[in-house]
């Protein structure tokens, strides 16, 4: 099906120039007819030619009515077209020949077929097939040089608005091509996606860089990715706290695409677009903390908004700026907002499908090891009660109790851990509840604070924030035996910080070390220290033998 149809497709080039020569040849016939053209000798000879080409012209219609623009014949039909045309020029007066359209007609024919060189390949071709003519009816004895230089002048303007309209007919096909030809990201991470997409559709704008500024529903921040094939690596992607380049562009802007052929400046003049009407704009098109970020001249934008994301996309450093160039930059746009908004959608369905693991997984431990554990641990406990003529042996069976007690709160704490987490303040709920587990379970008073006490962070931090908190806890309550532990989280902006202090052992080290030496000397816990990492954040680590700080700090951008 396919196949037919892309047939269909292009072989309604082959009809359109069928019906066209039909056409074109019937009227030069009747105007033979209805007013034979000089010189008056060669009237028959003329019209008879004119009776054989309009025959020829049906049988080749027949031919060619399914046949796409393809292989030797249509070449060959184009270059008898030239040929018999030039015969007509030659027997109606050629250079004042009232048929010169038939020429046209040929230029016509090559634009639609092929590319912008068989175009001028044509127009070459005519004019060689002129010249001679022209060369010849000079000579005669009722020659006008005047009347010969007015129509020659006339047609070869003709002509050449044809091969103009022609290129530029060539040039849109090309464009609407390059669009259809998106580049596929299936397998792709985001990033290496964004980057193809990005460079695809800097080439469709002849720009140097492209820079897409979005923002997500629900998520407080403003993400940028600036691809340049001049910069290593070509794509880089920030994140800013919300405000920081509010607005992107001023008000009057905020809704249409434009176009500033110069470089940005507050002179600027931009041309805007809005529901198909153009029109000018002075000022600076963008905020000023992009003008950096888009150097050169020659800058487009475009506005996309999607269900969850909006944004826009700009392109700097454009060859040759035109008007034209406004929709492409819209479809562009669009495409680059769908692709976010795939994207976006693809996380989102990766993180429900890793809450249904987490929760599978919780099911399962719960039900199997947590309660073989405690089995195991009532198996001991009677153990021990048997054995009261052996102290030695009835400690030894209580120290294993008490071990597969220690490890049995953690595997529990670790269950309820797994559950989904609720976006919001439920963040305070949940350290609240971590609080009371754990004073419950190991005896020992742990006090938590949040600043503020509506704290809402990105969903990833409000999973992530509690985890690292119970894992720095339990690190204490293990190995140092605290009598108490403090846990500080606050938040701006920017980023949360995280301090757990403890008034216990401390680590088998002294002094205050940073994220990087402790990466580097494998210091303190990794598992706590990757964690940060992976949000974008870092740790630093202060011990001394009265007690041990924990800091730990995370960008919310950047962990969202």
């Amino acid at each position: 099906m396919q196949s037919r149809s892309r047939r269909f497709y292009s072989a309604r080039k082959e009809r359109t120039i069928a019906v066209t020569r039909i056409v074109l040849v019937g009227s030069g016939l009747f105007s033979i007819w209805l007013d034979p053209v000089g010189p008056a000798r060669l009237a028959t000879e003329t019209y008879a030619i004119h009776i054989g080409y309009i025959v020829y012209a049906f049988v080749l219609a027949g031919i060619m009515w399914n046949r796409d623009s393809s292989g030797r014949l249509p070449a060959a039909t184009h270059v008898v077209d030239i040929v018999i045309f030039s015969i007509f020029q030659y027997l109606t007066l050629g250079p004042t020949s009232p048929f010169f359209v038939y020429y046209i007609f040929s230029i016509f024919c090559a634009a639609l077929r092929w590319d912008r060189r068989a175009v001028l390949g044509t127009f070459a071709a005519v004019f060689v097939a002129y010249v001679p003519m022209a060369y010849v009816m000079s000579r005669g004895p009722d020659f006008d040089l005047n009347s010969f230089l007015v129509r020659t002048v006339t047609r070869m303007v003709t002509g050449g608005l044809i091969v103009y309209l022609a290129q530029y007919e060539i040039f849109l096909r090309s464009e609407i091509e390059r669009l259809a030809r998106w580049p596929a990201v299936g397998g792709l991470d985001s990033e290496a996606a964004m980057s193809r997409v990005l460079a695809h559709a800097a080439g469709l704008l002849s720009a140097e860089r492209a820079l897409i500024a979005w923002d997500i529903a629900e998520e407080p921040r403003l993400n940028i990715a600036i691809w340049s094939p001049e910069t290593e690596p070509a794509l880089v992607l920030t994140r800013h706290a919300p405000g920081e380049l509010d607005p992107l562009v001023p008000p009057p802007l905020t809704a249409s695409a434009f176009l500033s052929a110069g470089a940005l400046s507050r002179e600027a003049v931009v041309l805007t677009s809005y529901r198909g009407a153009e029109r000018k704009w002075r000022g600076l098109p963008v905020h000023p903390a992009l003008v950096a970020r888009l150097p050169g001249e020659g800058v487009a934008s475009a506005p996309f908004q999607t269900a969850r994301i909006s944004g826009r996309a700009f392109f700097a450093g454009i060859d040759s700026p035109s008007s034209d160039l406004l929709p492409v930059a819209e479809v562009v746009a669009r495409e680059l907002g769908t692709l976010l908004d795939q994207q976006e959608w693809s996380a989102r369905m990766r993180d429900i499908a890793v809450r249904e693991q987490r929760v599978s997984l919780a099911r399962d431990l719960h039900d199997g090891v947590l309660q073989s554990l405690t089995g195991v641990r009532l198996e001991l406990q009677s153990a021990a009660t048997d054995l009261d003529g052996n102290a030695d042996v009835r400690d030894r069976l209580l120290s294993l109790e008490r071990a597969l007690a220690i490890e049995q709160r953690e595997l529990r704490l670790f269950i309820n851990d797994t559950r989904p987490s609720v976006a919001g303040p439920a963040l305070v709920g949940r350290l609240e509840s971590l609080r009371e587990r754990v004073a419950l379970e190991w005896k020992i008073p742990v006090s938590i604070r949040v600043t503020p006490d509506s704290m809402v962070l990105p969903e990833r931090l409000q999973q992530a924030v509690p985890l690292m908190a119970h894992e720095a806890i339990v690190n204490a309550l293990k190995h140092a035996h605290p009598s108490r532990i403090s846990v500080d989280v606050r938040s701006d902006s920017r980023s949360v910080q995280m301090v757990v202090s403890d008034d216990g052992a401390g680590f088998p080290f002294e002094g205050r070390y940073d994220h990087a030496v402790l990466a580097e000397m494998n210091l303190g816990p990794a598992s706590l220290r990757e964690r940060a990492a992976s949000l974008g954040g870092h740790m630093t680590i202060e011990s001394g033998k009265g007690g041990s700080r924990i800091e730990i700090a995370v960008p919310i951008a950047g962990a969202a």
